[in-house]
């Protein structure tokens, strides 16, 4: 190319970017004339699909951005020709492109573009539940700020307000206005849009089949009911009232998902038979098997796992092909870590040593504690925390918050409305936002009334209840929001609670919790008042030390 052409070319390249924002059409004329003069140049085709799709010309933008890419040999302008799929009504194209293996190896911010896409192309298709599902992998860590966060928090807000979640929606549209310090979004907007059509903030978080209708039992309002044991179902030999009946008129698929490693899927089913449950082992989720998987998708078949742990998750490793070995000396590939009673310091040394020396490091889940008859004892994750701090790496997770084993578990089911139901936060409910799936939170574990109003967004149950009882009752009854029963108002910190009638522990945590996470208040430093006797009981049984 002759330097006058050159010339050209580059003021017209410079004038498309500079009218980009304010007149499309007229940064598309520069585009394509600068098109027509270097048609061969790699930077130019992408220009001109860049402005094309800014324009909203979308077939004009496919030819060009494919042309780049071919030139070019990147995949980083994926996200673009996908999206102007969905701009040309073609969404089910745009997933298949999201889909590609191609997609799959795009990192960083193109990965995180196209998982966007992806979320609005799933909301056009009416799968609204696969779409908050695609962005749930995704950066939600609701301090963020700046332009990318922002706009996937309005994202996720979108795919959450598509699935009928209008609280959850409220909160990440709040989360992308207080990220968009650049005014990239509407998040504002669309907040004060959802607020004025929900009177009060009346905004529970019902689920994606709309269970919150009084006439439909929350049991009945999914068709998968993911359970934790230990604080849901039972405490050590012991059955959780309510709990082996809830249970058995479950109409759909129960699985029994726990994080504990130490036993194998046939023991659990044993214990669950053994305190009246109707259990079968291909039922049982565990994060042994989750942790083995996990191994197994790292290293070579064959490879050395050194395993600290109990005879349930060697079993799992095995069963997977891999070779168990006890010592770090036997130079394993990789060291897993669950739960067994048995383990010391010679075992912990061992994986440190391991660790230490390049072995990649997975550990079945990182509860700090475990709920046993006695009360709480020593849990995994207080065990991982000691070769943490020894050889100052952090591991991969594979259990209850992480997705391995919800995606195991889910993996196990054709259903569709899958509900998770635990005692922690931390584990169980977070485990549901990481698969974008409904949760709810039994009362009476680990989980006090404090945690519970300071949860983030991503720990925030859709329900909340003293017991299993709750599957059998309408879905209302368990919901987040208002309830009649209660009085809450809320001043700055100050929140003063009156009962207007007796009400439970369970709905006054519900309505509380509403209140406490729509004002969006520092919830451990919050004054709550007892207007009465019966408010001061309850919330003195939900661990909430009131105010007279």
């Amino acid at each position: 190319m002759d330097k006058p052409t050159a010339d050209r070319v580059a003021r017209h390249l410079v004038m498309a970017s500079s009218l980009l924002e304010d007149d499309p059409q007229e940064a598309l004329a520069h585009a394509r004339a600068a098109r027509a003069r270097a048609a061969r140049i790699a930077v130019v085709r992408e220009t001109a699909g860049i402005v094309a799709y800014s324009a909203g010309e979308w077939q004009e933008a496919i030819s060009e951005l494919r042309a780049a890419r071919r030139m070019s040999g990147s995949d980083a302008l994926l996200p673009l020709i996908a999206d102007s799929e969905r701009g040309l009504g073609q969404p089910r194209r745009a997933v298949e492109i999201a889909d590609s293996d191609e997609a799959r190896d795009l990192s960083d911010e193109a990965a995180l573009e196209m998982a966007m896409v992806k979320a609005g192309a799933l909301i056009d298709l009416k799968d609204p539940e696969s779409a908050v599902r695609a962005l749930s992998d995704q950066d939600l860590r609701p301090g963020r700020t700046g332009t990318q966060a922002a706009r996937l928090f309005f994202a996720y807000a979108s795919a959450l307000e598509a699935a009928g979640r209008r609280a959850d929606a409220v909160t990440w549209f709040q989360n992308a206005a207080a990220a968009d310090i650049d005014d990239q979004t509407d998040a504002e907007f669309r907040l004060m849009d959802l607020l004025e059509s929900t009177p009060g903030v009346d905004t529970s978080t019902s689920g994606h089949s709309e269970p919150s209708s009084a006439s439909v039992a929350l049991g009945d309002a999914y068709d998968v009911l993911l359970l934790d044991l230990d604080g849901t179902l039972y405490t050590g030999s012991t059955a959780l009232p309510g709990a082996i009946e809830a249970v058995a008129q479950t109409h759909g698929t129960a699985l029994f998902v726990t994080n504990n490693a130490s036993r194998s899927p046939e023991q659990v089913r044993d214990h669950l038979l053994s305190l009246g449950f109707d259990a079968k082992s291909e039922q049982v989720v565990t994060s042994a098997q989750a942790g083995a998987d996990l191994v197994a998708e790292t290293v070579e078949t064959g490879s050395k796992v050194l395993v600290v742990g109990a005879d349930a998750l060697r079993d799992e490793i095995r069963a997977r092909g891999l070779t168990v070995v006890d010592s770090a000396d036997d130079e394993p590939a990789a060291v897993v870590q669950g739960h067994s009673p048995e383990t010391g310091w010679a075992q912990l040394s061992e994986g440190a040593l391991a660790v230490r020396r390049g072995a990649a490091w997975v550990a079945t889940n990182v509860d700090s504690t475990l709920p046993t008859e006695r009360g709480l004892m020593v849990g995994n994750g207080s065990m991982v925390a000691a070769i943490a701090s020894a050889t100052g790496q952090e591991p991969t997770v594979a259990g209850k918050p992480a997705a391995p084993i919800m995606r195991g578990a889910l993996s196990r089911t054709d259903g569709k409305r899958p509900l998770m139901v635990g005692d922690r936060l931390d584990t169980d409910i977070e485990g549901a936002h990481t698969v974008g799936i409904d949760s709810l939170l039994v009362l009476g574990g680990v989980t006090s009334g404090p945690e519970l109003l300071a949860a983030e967004p991503r720990q925030r149950p859709t329900y909340i209840a003293s017991g299993l009882d709750a599957l059998k009752e309408p879905a209302a009854e368990s919901a987040i929001g208002p309830r009649p029963e209660w009085s809450i108002e809320i001043n700055g910190q100050h929140v003063a609670v009156a009962a207007r009638s007796t009400g439970t522990e369970a709905s006054l945590a519900a309505a509380l919790a509403h209140a406490v996470w729509t004002a969006d208040v520092g919830s451990f430093d919050l004054r709550i008042a007892a207007q009465d006797d019966v408010a001061a009981e309850t919330l003195t049984a939900l661990g909430l030390t009131p105010l007279r």
